[in-house]
């Protein structure tokens, strides 16, 4: 038996299609989808349009909360106030009221029926948190909820990277992300089970997409413009596998955090430069407020947007 396993696409259809046509090449038995669909690119609707359309059972993570977060505000008042996120806000606005009311039924987990019982507890983070990973570590806590789970192979995604353990009894491991990939290669990440000599093993896949179809429905989007500056670092970690956002809000940004957009602007600007990476962002900033240059003429960061294209920058 084969178990074709997915997560993270966060609304990148490019990379969704290219893992979808390489599952498709080796025939599972069953393809499942551990959450994160949508959030925060531009193709989160046709994403999610697209799991519906096929059928794959899919869970519940923290980004689909996100979602249901913004449409019931009582969930996380922040979501709707915080300039942080404005990612959240833009990719929300862009789902129909179909799929925010079938995000609303995701359940936590899906167990796939496995040969003699031996079955597959599909999550996002960990079986009872939609946020809270057991690659981040086993404590007490969470080798008691883990215990308790009397199935033996239990799979997720979340963390972006491909990983795997065996634990006590327990086989634990994450698919990588689809869409947002950490680590070596901005290459698409999914996860094939296999059933063989009594047990599942784990077969982590790397499949190349057409990561330029995502860059441009991004800059033809306006993500960068009603996404504010955190929808730049996101832009960055597509274009590179590396981590931006979280850095940035641990370590670089003040706290208190920033009041006003041009604040944010600004010190994520700082940020990008002190890494090396403004010359290679500056572009498609620049390019998403040439339409509407009005929403920075009052923003101390707008002339750094406008200042000439680097000849050798990416596109």
């Amino acid at each position: 038996m084969k178990i074709a396993l997915f997560a993270d696409v966060h609304g990148n259809k490019a990379a969704l299609d290219a893992v979808l046509d390489d599952i498709d090449r080796h025939h599972p038995d069953a393809i499942v989808c551990a959450g994160d669909a949508v959030n925060p690119f531009p193709g989160s609707e046709a994403v999610w349009r697209t799991l519906r359309a096929r059928n794959i059972p899919t869970v519940r993570g923290n980004h689909e909360d996100y979602m249901l977060a913004y449409y019931q505000p009582d969930r996380n008042p922040d979501i709707r106030q915080l300039i942080q996120f404005m990612p959240i806000r833009f990719a929300a606005r862009q789902l129909s009221t179909q799929t925010i009311t079938e995000i609303d039924a995701l359940p936590l987990t899906h167990t796939v029926p496995g040969p003699h019982g031996d079955d597959v507890l599909v999550c996002h983070a960990s079986p009872l948190s939609a946020d809270r990973s057991f690659s981040a570590g086993i404590d007490a806590d969470m080798a008691t909820a883990l215990a308790r789970i009397p199935t033996k192979t239990i799979a997720g995604g979340h963390v972006h990277m491909q990983w795997q353990m065996r634990w006590r009894d327990k086989f634990l491991v994450l698919t990588g992300s689809v869409g947002l990939p950490f680590g070596e290669t901005t290459a698409a990440q999914y996860l094939m089970l296999t059933h063989r000599n009594g047990r599942w093993h784990a077969r982590h896949r790397i499949v190349p997409y057409n990561l330029a179809e995502t860059v441009r429905a991004i800059t033809d989007s306006r993500f960068l413009v009603e996404g504010g500056p955190i929808a730049w670092l996101m832009l960055d970690e597509l274009l590179t596998a590396e981590l931006r956002m979280v850095p940035f809000l641990r370590k670089f940004c003040p706290t208190p955090r920033p009041e006003t957009l041009s604040e944010w602007q600004n010190w994520v600007r700082r940020y990008l430069e002190a890494i090396g990476r403004w010359d290679a962002l500056q572009p498609y900033i620049r390019e998403a407020y040439l339409e509407t240059r009005d929403a920075l003429t009052a923003s101390p960061a707008a002339e750094k947007l406008y200042s000439p294209r680097p000849t050798d920058c990416p596109r």
